[in-house]
């Protein structure tokens, strides 16, 4: 734990190995540096970068939930089977847009605004070099500057998965594909969080709940390749997203809001009452985020009604409908069977047909 108090600092802003000589030679422990071996502040970044990320996921998260429910519950009603993507359309449910939708506008996002935003981050100012070009570190790591190369790779994952979804509307890619390269956009941001150092409790802890935000986007991402048909698990990557927005804007409030509730310094010691806050107010983003997410699914349904009056009391498909885009692999055809003009029907079709009967 960081103790803030001068005698742990030192005169040159380094602590003391402990007494056990843990360290070879008892080199001292010692925090961020500069080019010239000064100390730097522990907390980096403004309120406005935690806002600007923030908006952006919290909209996108929107953007995903949305317009899957709206194709899920077109899906359903008409008997299709429902399957994931990884981009949609902008709510598909105004016919206005329908041209608009035609071109896949998010992926060309995320391909074109991940790399640019990548490389802003790492020369907004000036060129945030890795290694000191001089001063007593020369040659040594920047340890300012890996802040700003970590976030700003986190940028490279998303910028990846809209190029392979670019890709993928030309060349027929393996089923799941997009949906494990979105998990590894997300599997990014997890570990570089989990992993970012930070000295104070409280920092550690706030990053540590974001990564935890990431984690799950991978987690639900990756399941999605392996039951494309689950809505539950496209609605989780959405939520997640939502979640990672909202966190990022109270780690803005708690970092540089300037609260004194989110102060961890008293009498020149680390208050840890803020650090053990934190999980608490990240349990309660989860429960307003699941209700709301209940909230704008019921919206979008009730639109859906109004659009296609007494779609509602259609039968729905049974829970265990059979996979692969509803037909049974136990009785697909043969290619010899299909040559002499048979021809696989999609249960669900021939259910509805009996129906009609």
């Amino acid at each position: 734990m960081t103790d803030h108090t001068d005698e742990g600092m030192g005169g040159s802003g380094m602590s003391p190995a402990p007494s056990g000589g843990s360290m070879a030679g008892g080199m001292a422990m010692g925090g961020m540096m500069d080019c010239n071996g000064g100390s730097i502040p522990d907390r980096q970044g403004n309120f406005q970068g935690h806002a600007f990320p923030g908006t952006i996921f919290i909209i996108w998260g929107l953007h995903w939930f949305i317009s899957a429910s709206w194709r899920y519950l077109c899906s359903t009603r008409t008997g299709r089977a429902y399957r994931s993507r990884t981009f949609e359309g902008l709510l598909p449910m105004i016919p206005q847009l329908n041209g608009f939708n035609r071109y896949p506008v998010e992926p060309v996002l995320k391909a074109i605004g991940g790399l640019l935003l990548f490389i802003l981050q790492i020369t907004y100012g000036s060129y945030k070099f890795l290694y000191c070009p001089d001063g007593a570190r020369q040659g040594r790591i920047v340890t300012q500057h890996l802040n700003s190369w970590s976030h700003a790779s986190m940028n490279l994952g998303f910028s990846l998965s809209g190029i392979v979804e670019l890709i993928g509307l030309h060349i027929k890619l393996p089923e799941g594909t997009h949906q494990v390269i979105l998990s590894g956009a997300f599997f990014i941001e997890a570990m570089l969080f989990s992993l970012h150092e930070k000295n104070g409790h409280l920092d550690q802890t706030d990053h540590w709940l974001l990564a935890q935000c990431c984690w799950a986007g991978a987690i639900f991402s990756a399941l999605e390749a392996a039951w494309p048909e689950a809505f539950l698990l496209t609605a989780g990557r959405a939520g997640s997203m939502l979640l990672q927005g909202a966190w990022f804007w109270q780690s803005g409030f708690v970092l540089f809001g300037g609260s004194l509730v989110w102060n961890d310094l008293f009498m020149g010691r680390e208050d840890e009452a803020p650090a053990m806050f934190m999980p608490l107010v990240f349990a309660y983003h989860m429960l307003v985020l699941q209700a709301l997410m209940l909230l704008v699914y019921m919206v979008v349904e009730l639109v859906y009604r109004r659009q296609y009056p007494g779609t509602h009391n259609a039968v729905q498909e049974p829970e265990h409908a059979p996979s692969n885009g509803g037909y049974e692999t136990s009785r697909l055809l043969t290619d010899e069977d299909e040559a002499h003009g048979l021809k696989s029907i999609p249960l669900g079709n021939l259910r509805h047909e009996v129906r009609r009967v």
